[in-house]
């Protein structure tokens, strides 16, 4: 309702209050758990660790809309791990990961294909994306020690998804959403980082959350 009056929907859609409708957009936010799957350095060792997501969503029509996602998300390494240099900072630690991180900050966009019907919607989607990705070691930023680059730099990038969502009965304009989604930075650069952690990191993400719909 606009106004106190109905507004004229397709046939095919129960009402326009409900759900994912073209000319609809949605507001969104997750949160979950990323993992580094692949990245030379990068994936050694890696251990997963929290992941948060938002997104904005504008429905074109009944298959076919976009996306625009801002995230954020990290790993450490376990003890064992090795790092391919020592770092400056703290030469007595060796080469241990004990206390690094890898930090990735990025905003994707996508197309995205729907399906499903009724309170339930799928959908695939994809596109290219901006990653600002950071390594520290005791939240330092590590220094190349021959190009004597710091690892922190923004990257072009791409990210994939598929998620599910159910639509509520008593809330038709809310859906709980769970997603599954891969990230890759492309940060490979052998003049940049001459000494290691020269590879783009492939994150493996698993999330849930929810989005509401309006008109």
């Amino acid at each position: 309702f606009r106004g106190g009056s109905a507004i004229a929907c397709p046939s095919r859609f129960r009402a326009c209050s409900v759900g994912r409708a073209p000319g609809r957009g949605a507001i969104g936010a997750q949160i979950g758990s990323s993992y580094i799957v692949s990245g030379g350095e990068y994936a050694d060792g890696s251990q997963p660790r929290l992941s948060f997501v938002g997104h904005y969503r504008y429905v074109i029509n009944k298959h076919w809309g976009w996306q625009v996602s801002p995230s954020f998300t990290w790993n450490g390494y376990v003890s064992h791990a090795q790092a391919p240099f020592v770092d400056k900072n703290y030469p007595t630690e060796g080469t241990s990961k004990q206390f690094y991180i890898t930090q990735v900050l990025g905003v994707g966009t996508q197309m995205q294909y729907f399906g499903g019907g009724g309170r339930t919607r799928w959908h695939i989607g994809a596109g290219p994306a901006i990653y600002r990705v950071v390594i520290q070691n005791h939240r330092k930023v590590v220094e190349d020690p021959v190009s004597h680059e710091l690892h922190s730099g923004t990257h072009l990038g791409a990210t994939a998804e598929f998620g599910y969502e159910h639509f509520t009965k008593r809330l038709p304009n809310t859906a709980l959403e769970g997603t599954l989604a891969l990230h890759t930075a492309f940060t490979k650069s052998d003049d940049k980082w001459v000494s290691g952690w020269n590879d783009s990191p492939v994150l493996a993400e698993v999330r849930f959350g929810a989005n509401y719909y309006y008109d």
